[in-house]
C-alpha cells in the first residue's frame, strides 16, 4: 500500500456511530463497545455488524444466533463512559436493562435498541462481520445518536 499513514488519515474520515452489541448465550451474557455498525437491507430489514476475532461477545453471538444494537446518544456520555470500562465482576453493573428478544439485555437509556437474528457471516481480516435480520426494536430515550471520526483507519 502507498503511503499507509495517508490512507489511515482518509479512512479515519468515515463516519461511524458508537453503539453497545449485547449478546447472551446459555448463561452467559456480554457486552461490547461497536463502531462498525450499518443498515445492509430493506427487505427483510437487516444490518451488519463487525466484530473483533478477539472479542468474547462475537462468541456469545455464534453460539446464539442473535444479538442486540443498542444506539448510544450523541448527548449522553455514560453509557460510552461505562462500556469503555465495565466493572471486571459485572458488565452491567449500575445500567438499567430489560430483557428483550432471546434473553439478551437492552439498555434503557439507549437512545434506540434493534434485536436481530444471525442470517450470515464472513471472516473479514481480524475481524467478522455479521448479517442480522430485524425482529425487533423501538424507540427508548431518543435523540440523536453519537457520530465520531477517527484520526487514522487504522485503529479504534
Amino acid at each position: 500500500m502507498k503511503n499507509k499513514i495517508q490512507v489511515g488519515k482518509a479512512l479515519g474520515r468515515v463516519p461511524s456511530g458508537l453503539y453497545v452489541i449485547t449478546a447472551k448465550c446459555d448463561d452467559k451474557e456480554d457486552a461490547v463497545l461497536a463502531s462498525w455498525v450499518n443498515q445492509c437491507s430493506f427487505d427483510p430489514p437487516a444490518v451488519s455488524i463487525v466484530l473483533g476475532t478477539v472479542r468474547s461477545a462475537r462468541l456469545l453471538v455464534e453460539g446464539s444466533n442473535a444479538f442486540t444494537i443498542n444506539v448510544l446518544g450523541k448527548d449522553d456520555n455514560a453509557l460510552l463512559k461505562h462500556f469503555s470500562r465495565p466493572p471486571e465482576d459485572d458488565m452491567f453493573k449500575g445500567v438499567k436493562t430489560k430483557r428483550g428478544a432471546h434473553g439478551i439485555r437492552v439498555l434503557s437509556d439507549a437512545v434506540s435498541y434493534l434485536e436481530c437474528e444471525v442470517v450470515n457471516s464472513v471472516f473479514s481480516g481480524d475481524h467478522v462481520i455479521y448479517i442480522g435480520e430485524i425482529v425487533g426494536g423501538k424507540m427508548l430515550k431518543g435523540g440523536d445518536p453519537y457520530i465520531h471520526t477517527r484520526s487514522s483507519g487504522f485503529n479504534y
